[in-house]
């Protein structure tokens, strides 16, 4: 095998170790890691892998409690996929709901707090595919609605 032979080979299986290394160093197990927490702060994360890192990480824990949390007052979980639509709880909700607290969740209560207020902040802003409309474009959004009103207004005669 000649020597420039022998390079190219060993600079394949390099390439080819580095590629399979960074793959599975991207791929997250999200039902042990809050890998929710780095995603919620990432502008550009993907919301619906965020929302679901967030569901399969608390698929089988309880979510801590707010404070002042009324039962059945906020559908948060609903629309995150832990509750059914119905209102009924399924058994393995209750089961997840009735699991004791680890110490270390209690950790995370206040980026679960953090992660409610991502959420509903968010949700108007998610184009189809999941990205997040930048806050650039979310405030050119809102300067372009705000001058169509106020020309709405003054066609109609109120200043």
């Amino acid at each position: 095998m000649s020597n420039k032979l022998r390079l190219l080979v060993t600079i394949l299986l390099l390439f080819v170790g580095v590629a399979q290394a960074q793959n599975k160093a991207r791929k997250v197990n999200y039902k042990k890691e809050p890998a929710w927490i780095q995603m919620m702060d990432d502008p550009k994360a993907n919301f619906y892998e965020t929302v679901k890192a967030f569901r399969t990480y608390y698929k089988e824990r309880p979510l801590p409690k707010e404070p002042n949390e009324v039962e059945g007052e906020d559908d948060f979980e609903k629309q995150i996929g832990l509750e059914e639509e119905n209102g009924k709880k399924s058994k393995r909700e209750l089961e997840r709901e009735a699991r004791k607290i680890n110490p270390k969740d209690i950790v995370y209560t206040a980026e679960v707090r953090a992660f409610r207020g991502w959420y509903y902040g968010v949700k108007p802003w998610v184009r189809t595919d999941g990205s997040i409309i930048s806050k650039e474009e979310q405030q050119a959004i809102i300067d372009k609605q705000q001058a169509e009103l106020k020309a709405i207004e003054k066609a109609n005669g109120k200043n």
